[in-house]
């Protein structure tokens, strides 16, 4: 058996999808929707953690303070309020950008946030090295609080679990992470410096960074499960309404701003055909006009079931034209498929229309399908 395929089918059952359908392990589905919400979810938590360490860092000064002598506090206070001040700089960014949060701002905002103990770790190393270097004795106090210290990599390691996240997206950090911490055991580069004790201490990181990024995966398909339950219909398979209405406000000021293409494409279904004499294979029948669609999108374009007889798109960066020729490839009476033609369809772009807002340009596509219906 292939690998992947291996561990695709064993992550399936972990995770409790069907192996059918495959789990996203390495990729992210793309949708707007989707990675907006992510991105909002790996702020916020990320704010909550900052807000933490923002109380949690300034706190261990007093007791550095209480515990070690002058030559290392000046240091350690030195770099715990640089830590601090670059958490707070994190924290206003994060909440000027959430709102209109994308998936790179999110991604790298957590990379910030990681990086900042990393780099307090491989500051703080050295201090103390030097002062027992001196010939200084440490007490057991002291002793505690420097391996205190070493324990960070698993701290802030075993954080990935908080965050949705696939396999590749949390690999970088762990190894980044499992890497510094190896850096600060070599004392730089020295391969020979690392001991039995370093090792164990290694292999500890290592365990729990794969322990928190399977749990990242779990929640990220957890998640994307529950997105589709919540913006996509079960019978098409096509977005919901409510969540295209969504999609719209997401992408319009961005867009509209930039005085890019936003439309909106209506096709009137027709009666199901005789055959439909259940609900089941209505359904089927359904299922296969939306599958139709779907496979006939040009990229930027978004199947959705606008209402129980009418499906249609949302597109972005397509002219008003684009649309059409789309649809009147599909729908139109010279449809390469005649099952699909002579359909009654309907199509209202941004620019075109002068539309004021995403709730307008849907009305004055609802208003020319009307019309197009009455007049057909």
């Amino acid at each position: 058996m292939n690998p992947a395929v291996f561990v695709h089918k064993q992550l399936s059952y972990f995770i409790g999808t069907d192996e059918k359908r495959p789990i996203h392990l390495f990729r992210a589905p793309v949708s707007p929707m989707f990675d907006h919400e992510r991105a909002r979810i790996i702020l916020r938590r990320m704010e909550v953690l900052a807000w933490i360490f923002m109380l949690l860092v300034p706190l261990w000064i007093l007791i550095d303070i209480r515990i070690f002598p002058a030559e290392v506090i000046r240091q350690l206070v030195f770099g715990r309020i640089l830590a601090t001040l670059c958490l707070g700089l994190l924290l206003l960014i994060s909440l000027v950008v959430v709102e209109r949060a994308s998936w790179l701002v999110s991604y790298l905002s957590l990379l910030f946030l990681m990086a900042i103990p990393a780099v307090f770790e491989l500051f703080a190393q050295p201090v103390f090295s030097a002062w027992l270097a001196l010939g200084a004795h440490a007490s057991e106090t002291q002793a505690a609080a420097i391996f205190l210290y070493r324990q960070l990599p698993i701290i802030y390691i075993s954080g990935l679990a908080l965050f949705p996240l696939t396999l590749l997206e949390s690999l970088p950090i762990a190894i980044a992470i499992t890497v510094i911490d190896a850096v600060v055991d070599m004392a730089g580069f020295n391969l020979s410096a690392l001991h039995a004790a370093h090792w164990a201490g290694l292999w500890v990181v290592f365990v729990t960074g794969g322990t928190a990024i399977l749990a990242g995966v779990v929640q990220f398909n957890l998640f994307l499960q529950n997105h589709r339950l919540e913006d996509f219909d079960d019978d098409s398979g096509l977005m919901k309404r409510r969540a295209a209405q969504e999609l719209l406000k997401l992408v319009w000021s961005d867009r509209s701003h930039k005085n890019e293409c936003i439309g909106i494409g209506m096709m009137a279904l027709p009666q199901p055909p005789g055959y439909a004499i259940d609900s089941q294979t209505e359904s089927k029948w359904l299922a296969n006009e939306a599958e139709f669609l779907r496979l006939h999108l040009l990229p930027g374009m978004y199947g959705v079931r606008w209402s129980s007889q009418c499906l249609g798109v949302v597109s972005m960066g397509h002219t008003r034209q684009e649309i059409e020729g789309m649809l009147n490839a599909l729908y139109g009476k010279n449809a390469a498929s005649a099952s699909h033609g002579n359909r009654t369809f309907a199509v209202a772009e941004r620019t075109v229309d002068n539309s004021v807002g995403p709730h307008n340009l849907l009305s004055i596509a609802e208003q020319k399908l009307k019309r197009a219906l009455a007049n057909a």
